[in-house]
């Protein structure tokens, strides 16, 4: 930086030594006092614009080649599961929205691909129903992993994003009585949108909306869950 400066001052008393501002007239007269110190100014300003770009430049940020270290916090929720067990009465699940945590490892790709994982855990309530009688209610137990590819819309700090990915969820009730216990890791693929924000050179907050589905052993139907998650991360 300092030698930027000395170049600086170097140029201008060259302009100096050359006589630049007494010899310049204007239609045959000299250039008075005025003008010459705004001539001065105005190189000034035009030489210190140039060496702080140059500047910003050389020091332009990026997120390529960063890993990203994360918590997250995530609000889930999902329709009624229907289960038609072979020789048993049907039983449904009416699940709670619930909040499960976790924790992830993100790496940059480029300043628009992150590649990511994340593993997530927590329990939400869940009405059991048999035959559409309410029996009780019961925790139904969370397992949650994913890997993910996001892409960030713009090279900036704060971007909006699209997000898809593939992992497995593992469930566990025991509704007691006459209900089956559940317990299963099934196969699931999401995709999702949100927005990232870089607020300083290593620390992130992501806030995404995702929608997942699963097929679930027994089940009626392909199972969807939709949730948000916020994740704070710190990039190295």
């Amino acid at each position: 930086m300092w030698v930027k400066w000395d170049i600086l001052v170097n140029v201008l008393k060259r302009l100096d030594d050359y006589g630049l501002y007494n010899n310049f007239n204007l239609k045959g007269r000299p250039m008075n006092v005025q003008t010459t110190k705004l001539s001065t100014i105005t190189i000034l300003c035009l030489l210190v614009f140039t060496v702080t770009a140059g500047l910003c430049s050389a020091q332009e940020w990026s997120r390529k080649g960063k890993t990203e270290l994360f918590g997250m916090i995530q609000m889930i929720g999902s329709d009624e599961v229907d289960y038609s067990f072979p020789d048993e009465l049907p039983v449904t699940f009416d699940l709670d929205s619930a909040y499960i945590y976790g924790i992830g490892l993100g790496y940059n790709m480029t300043d628009h691909w992150n590649l990511n994982t994340d593993i997530l855990f927590g329990s939400a309530d869940a009405d059991v129903k048999v035959s559409g009688a309410k029996v009780g209610t019961e925790d139904m137990d969370y397992i949650l992993w994913d890997i993910n590819l996001d892409y960030n819309i713009w090279k900036e700090r704060f971007t909006p994003l699209v997000t898809g990915g593939i992992g497995f969820m593992d469930f566990g009730i025991d509704p007691g009585g006459s209900a089956k216990k559940v317990n299963e890791t099934d196969f699931s693929y999401n995709i999702g949108a949100g927005v990232r924000w870089d607020v300083k050179d290593n620390l992130l907050l992501k806030l995404i909306y995702r929608s997942t589905w699963t097929e679930m052993d027994d089940a009626d139907s392909d199972q969807q869950f939709n949730s948000f998650s916020l994740s704070v991360a710190y990039m190295f």
